[in-house]
């Protein structure tokens, strides 16, 4: 009896019905983002850089890559207008870095890139944590979103750490000598792989210390990363943590309502 009573009172009051019909469409709408094909196409990349780094043309192949994540990206962002009408901003000129001609010499060329990418990266690590954290209810879409949003902090400082290796030559060295003395002689290198490598290594703190940052920009770089990677976990765990007693408590509330 209790219960039809509470129905035909939640009934009797169709506009606030219409409001928490419209909220909750609002909030699954936004937990169906695309961030398991995020998720999806970085755990590609990272599997298959080490392997394919070496392949004639590996490179190509991890640029298509590259720009897969970033069409995901994009797609996270259409959501919203504003977040879109940046990601295609940091998009376009990206995709001529990368796809069109030479404007300025080698080094600047492959710098130019490697900011570009690092930019688009970043940015799309704000709006999937934009959208994680408009989450009410935690869910398969909260955590996959928190995962992207690690491996996209990481993959950005790789970029930053392959730009600042391409810039000065002896930023970084590895067992005593600088890389570009143990790489190929080709403008990209220190490669991807390499950085990649490093930078995930340095975003978890282990710090193996076979690759080692001896500018003080690649210190830099690479203590904001440290940083930023114990902090994100921090924060996440707790912004989970925060999301699952507000639950548990809206449902004692109901529970005891009933």
């Amino acid at each position: 009896m209790r219960d039809l009573v509470a129905v035909g009172f939640r009934c009797a009051q169709p506009l606030e019905c219409g409001a928490m019909t419209t909220k909750r469409t609002s909030e699954s709408n936004v937990e169906r983002g695309p961030f398991a094909w995020l998720l999806i196409t970085q755990v590609v990349f990272v599997a298959m850089s080490p392997v394919i780094s070496s392949f004639p043309r590996g490179r190509w192949i991890q640029v298509a890559v590259l720009f897969a994540i970033l069409i995901a990206g994009v797609y996270a962002a259409a959501a919203r207008r504003g977040f879109l009408i940046i990601a295609l901003f940091l998009l376009v000129p990206a995709l001529f870095a990368w796809l069109g001609p030479d404007v300025f010499s080698v080094t600047e060329d492959e710098v130019s890139r490697l900011l570009s990418a690092a930019a688009c990266f970043a940015f799309t690590a704000v709006v999937v944590t934009a959208a994680v954290a408009g989450h009410r209810n935690v869910s398969r879409e909260t955590i996959i979103g928190g995962i992207d949003v690690y491996l996209l902090i990481g993959m950005a400082f790789m970029f930053l750490h392959q730009a600042v290796g391409i810039a000065n030559p002896a930023a970084y060295t590895m067992d005593g000598k600088f890389l570009s003395e143990l790489s190929s002689s080709a403008p990209e290198f220190p490669s991807l792989s390499t950085m990649l490598y490093f930078s995930f290594t340095t975003l978890t703190t282990l710090g193996y210390g076979d690759i080692v940052p001896r500018s003080s920009i690649a210190r830099l770089l690479t203590s904001t990363e440290s940083v930023m990677g114990q902090l994100y976990v921090a924060i996440f765990i707790a912004r989970l943590v925060s999301i699952q007693v507000s639950q548990r408590i809206v449902q004692s509330r109901r529970s005891d309502e009933s």
